[in-house]
């Protein structure tokens, strides 16, 4: 390969590299995400199941947006998957629960809602949403 050719190839390559790198960083300036974390095992009872229908419908209806702009996340994740086992590890669990997790100042700050959830996700899911909806609100603040 010429030399004109072997840099115009490098060219690109680091061009296409500084693009990638530019998508995964966050933009300077901006705040870590707020991040719901909602962990189940395979084996799923009703309250479980309307825990994780209730999480989506707030997540889908009130926050779309901070969703689409990377303000807020929603993780559903199965505790038995092997491909979750750090992140189970590191909650320390080992079936279901529901977490809120923020940064501030550098620090991941955890909020359990597991009982709350458990108390009212099936029993009454509009007072479960509107904790959580309350929640993140204060959170993303």
């Amino acid at each position: 390969m010429s030399k004109t050719l072997k840099f115009l190839f490098f060219l690109i390559v680091s061009a296409q590299a500084g693009l990638v790198q530019a998508q995964i960083k966050p933009a300077p300036g901006s705040k870590p995400p707020v991040i719901v974390y909602y962990f189940h095992p395979t084996e799923r009872c009703p309250i479980d199941q309307s825990i994780e229908e209730n999480i989506r419908k707030l997540m889908q209806s009130d926050f779309a947006k901070n969703i689409k702009d990377g303000t807020v996340k929603m993780l559903i994740l199965n505790t038995d998957d092997k491909g979750n086992s750090k992140t189970v590890a590191r909650f320390n669990i080992n079936a279901q629960a529901l977490y809120l997790v923020k940064t501030e100042k550098g620090k991941e700050v955890k909020t359990d809602l597991t009982e709350f959830a458990f108390s009212f996700g099936l029993s009454n899911p509009v007072k479960f949403r509107s904790k959580l909806k309350d929640e993140v609100i204060s959170a993303l603040k």
